[in-house]
């Protein structure tokens, strides 16, 4: 690969007169080198990059390139409410598949926050510039905590003397799929009704499809203002409101079918008297549906029900109260979200807050999700759940945060890290409200095909004393260095014992068991067979290197592992990730990176890394 490298050493960040002369200079130095060099160059030496060979001695983002065959993302994590941290990378699978190596930068010395760069190597030279844009504005999009100012051909990179830390020389970037250019899907656009004034002689249900709720709103008045104790409430009302007379719909029977284009009308709305609401229903045989007000705004404005109710709360000038037990829920519920949204949560549970900062977007989100279905307890109380599936819960989130789409690796890591600090909790089979039960789980055990079925949430009442606890969970995830893709049964079972593992993660096991698709350890049926083995060479790999000389990086503790155990890379550090903690703990040993005290303390000789490493807990005195 070759890239221009400025000759200029530095110990810090750049000043502005200092970066005008390595600009001035860079272009007569263009190096041919491997990746394990460049790495060395940039991050131990400081020196100073531009990625992309040029055509003409001008360094300018107008200028074509010869060839670029690496591109960086820069994670400076400036807004605290949109973190991308190194635990994240470490638990990223596409960064572990795709990324070579990251570093950490000048910025970095003096930062709480991690700010560091990542390094993809291409898996071919690209030879134009609107590739590599391309190729960076995927990414963007993918990553959008990165700073975008990057992407440009002619950017010049600060190296650091931080060192580097390796994710996969091996590993090589997609050129052609992060390439393609893909045609806006402009099919769910609302489009404004074409050369009609917007007024409120349209009905309203179009006027709510535009968006236009403020004409909806002055044209209902207060004819449907009302208090509600809470939202349970709110949404029986609505439901008992006559849909024609509230959304305007056409007064015969039957109507065409606000929902698909029919040659012939097959929709009409009639009064459900045994459950005393109203109910709209098309009866084509194409497009067949049945549903009250809540249901046919959820699925004509593509907004989830509780948002629905939300919504017609503030077109009708009503109020929640939230003084039933019922509503006390819901107000904790968002007394919490602000409180994590403002930061104040920090002050009162900061490692709960720690533990929930970078997902202060998606978290909020979630929670309003788990009060969509309310159902009676048997003592007769109104309780709250959700049993959205993890797919499901992705799409929503992606919806409600504007993006094309969040992964489902993301999505599951955001609610275990719920499930854990209990914040929300998985119901167990016995408790699940019986409709539920004979419609969806008893229906799911009947698929040969399906190993496990669908989890049942509900919320926690979010009371001080519950966020109490919250806080001591967080505490003990934290002062064991626990990472955010690590969260398992096994992990738990580890920390917390037996009990709350099966609570947090009640099928992890038990249909593997019986389809015979894993062996449990013979003494400890928590832990299977692989895991005790691989926690048994773990041990000797480690204790092994630390009688050699006094430490070992846990980088190299999983590559040997994945040797021993015949894995590849990325598996080793998943499992190892489950069982490190208890290690650390029973064998008194301390994982951090690397300090200069540590650094000197164990003579080591090779380049000052900011690598994690392992020793034992009193080398230091500690």
């Amino acid at each position: 690969m070759k890239v221009y490298l400025s000759n200029i050493l530095n110990k810090e960040k750049p000043d502005q007169y200092k970066v005008k002369k390595i600009s001035n200079t860079i272009l007569n130095n263009l190096r041919e080198m491997t990746i394990q060099e460049f790495a060395e160059e940039l991050s131990v030496n400081g020196k100073t990059v531009v990625l992309a060979e040029l055509s003409e001695n001008k360094l300018s983002k107008m200028t074509p390139i010869v060839g670029q065959e690496v591109v960086m993302l820069d994670f400076d994590n400036k807004d605290e409410n949109n973190l991308y941290t190194i635990e994240d990378l470490e638990a990223d699978s596409f960064m572990q598949e795709n990324a070579s190596f990251i570093y950490r930068t000048f910025s970095d010395i003096y930062s709480e926050i991690d700010k560091f760069r990542v390094v993809f190597h291409l898996d071919k030279l690209v030879t134009e510039n609107q590739v590599i844009e391309q190729i960076y504005q995927s990414l963007f999009k993918k990553y959008p905590q990165a700073d975008s100012s990057v992407g440009q051909t002619n950017r010049l990179f600060f190296g650091s003397n931080s060192g580097y830390e390796v994710i996969d020389w091996d590993n090589r970037l997609d050129t052609t799929k992060l390439a393609e250019v893909r045609n806006t899907d402009i099919s769910k656009e609302v489009k404004a009704i074409s050369g009609e004034m917007i007024d409120d002689s349209i009905p309203n249900y179009e006027l709510l499809k535009l968006g236009r709720f403020d004409i909806v709103k002055e044209k209902l008045g207060d004819n449907y203002k009302q208090e509600f104790p809470d939202d349970y409430n709110a949404m029986n009302y609505f439901k008992s409101l006559d849909m024609r007379e509230f959304l305007e719909l056409p007064n015969e029977n039957p109507f065409f079918d606000i929902f698909h284009e029919e040659s012939e009308p097959s929709a009409s709305v009639f009064y459900a008297e045994k459950y005393g609401i109203f109910l709209y229903k098309c009866f084509s045989e194409s497009h067949p549906y049945c549903g009250n007000i809540i249901s046919l705004l959820e699925r004509y404005l593509k907004i989830s029900s509780i948002e629905v109710v939300n919504l017609l709360v503030e077109l009708t000038g009503s109020t929640v109260t939230n003084t039933s037990q019922l509503g006390q829920s819901k107000f904790n519920a968002q007394k919490f979200k602000k409180e994590l949204q403002s930061g104040e949560l920090e002050e009162n549970y900061p490692e709960l807050y720690k533990y929930f900062s970078r997902y202060q977007v998606e978290i909020p989100i979630i929670l309003d999700f788990m009060y969509d279905y309310v159902y009676t307890d048997e003592n007769g109380e109104l309780r709250y759940l959700n049993y959205y599936s993890i797919n499901n819960l992705a799409k929503q989130l992606a919806r409600a945060t504007n993006k094309k789409k969040i992964s489902i690796d993301r999505t599951r890591q955001i609610l275990y890290h719920m499930i854990v600090t209990e914040v929300v909790k998985k119901k167990p089979e016995a408790e699940i409200p019986e409709n539920i039960f004979n419609n969806l789980i008893l229906e799911q055990k009947k698929d040969s095909n399906k190993l496990r079925t669908s989890n049942i949430y509900e919320p926690t009442n979010l009371t001080d004393e519950n966020k109490d606890n919250s806080e001591g969970i967080a505490k003990i995830l934290r002062e064991n260095k626990v990472t955010v893709g690590s969260l398992s049964y096994e992990l738990v079972y580890r920390l917390f014992g037996e009990e709350k593992a099966y609570q947090d993660f009640p099928q992890s096991y038990e249909p593997l068991i019986q389809r015979k698709m894993i062996k449990m350890s013979k003494t400890n049926s928590n832990i299977s067979q692989a895991s005790e083995k691989l926690e048994k060479t773990a041990v000797k790999i480690i204790m092994n290197e630390i009688e050699k000389k006094g430490y070992v990086y846990e980088k190299d503790v999983i590559s040997k592992l994945a040797k021993a155990r015949r894995l590849k890379i990325n598996d080793t550090k998943r499992k190892f990730q489950k069982i490190r903690v208890d290690v650390y703990n029973k064998y008194d040993l301390e994982r951090e990176r690397l300090t200069k005290e540590l650094y000197q303390k164990f003579n080591i000789e090779e380049s000052y890394t900011s690598k994690v490493v392992i020793y034992k807990r009193d080398i230091l005195g500690r």
